[in-house]
């Protein structure tokens, strides 16, 4: 799988900067916010993964590996939270890359 994903982020270099697989020139949505809203994706998608790792671990009796999930789920819980934040700003109106000030 990891050899799947080299070569898929591969392609993605060669397609040229800012673009995305299967996105083009056209898209309505920009990179930034894309990327942002991709962010937020995996950081929910790697909370829900973590949270069974948790419990393999408990279920196992490993608390130290089972607290060691619990802190890098929290982790990205967290960056979630700041992404949902942000995109929200940016898909609002609100404050835009590079601007400085608040919303």
């Amino acid at each position: 799988m990891a050899t799947e994903q080299k070569q898929g982020m591969r392609n993605q270099g060669q397609q040229g900067a800012g673009m995305q697989e299967g996105r083009t020139e056209s898209s309505v949505i920009p990179d930034k916010d894309y990327n942002l809203v991709s962010v937020l994706y995996h950081a929910l998608q790697g909370a829900e993964i973590y949270g069974k790792y948790i419990q393999d671990a408990k279920q196992q009796g490993d608390e130290e590996l089972a607290s060691f999930f619990s802190e890098v789920r929290q982790e990205d819980l967290r960056l979630a939270e700041r992404a949902k934040l942000l995109l929200g700003q940016r898909l609002s109106g609100g404050r835009q890359a590079g601007a400085r000030g608040s919303a």
